[in-house]
């Protein structure tokens, strides 16, 4: 609070919201990008194995893809048992249900006054930014659960346009908030 009793900035709850978020997000893409959805396990050489190789080169080919699958089940990121793709599913639905409480949270706690030194271009900028991240972390998830329930391709070039479309409202408003931190440390 200032002097005059004015709110000036986010609210720790909101602050604890966005940092979650920010957390989430990147744990569910270093997971979802570390994942092998194929879950193709087969070595180089596989498609010759039966009549064509040796009893010798195919317990080779065995061995090399049951040490790939023991890789794949390994992965117990939080000792829960979770693999991968499990971990995935959850984090997508927490970032999920962070994408639907961050704007109900928003309506109520309601947002700071605008930064004196934002220009009005800069403020439609950061308003719409902020517009598309909020939605984005609804489209992300959203969309790759509904690939993954109903098995359907089709659904992978919304998910995939998605993160696209994420990373580059990520880049604009990492631009709008970083610029003046950095430009006020440089002089």
């Amino acid at each position: 609070m200032t002097t005059t009793g004015e709110a000036r900035g986010y609210r720790t709850s909101q602050k604890v919201l966005h940092w979650l978020t920010v957390l989430a997000v990147a744990a569910q893409f270093t997971v979802g990008y570390l994942l092998d959805l194929d879950g193709d396990c087969d070595p180089p050489g596989e498609d010759r194995s039966g009549g064509d190789t040796s009893d010798a080169e195919e317990e080779r080919l065995d061995r090399l893809e049951e040490a790939c699958e023991a890789r794949a089940d390994d992965y117990d990121l939080l000792g829960g048992g979770f693999d991968l793709a499990e971990l995935h599913l959850l984090l997508g639905l927490t970032v999920l249900g962070l994408g639907v409480v961050r704007p109900l949270w928003r309506k109520v706690a309601g947002l700071p006054p605008w930064s004196e030194q934002l220009s009005a271009g800069q403020r439609r900028l950061v308003h719409w930014t902020e517009r598309a991240l909020l939605l984005l972390l609804v489209v992300v998830p959203l969309s790759g659960l509904v690939l993954v329930s109903t098995g359907d391709d089709a659904w992978l070039p919304l998910h995939v346009g998605a993160h696209v479309a994420f990373f580059v409202a990520l880049a604009a408003h990492l631009s709008t908030n970083l610029r003046p931190v950095i430009l006020r440390r440089m002089t």
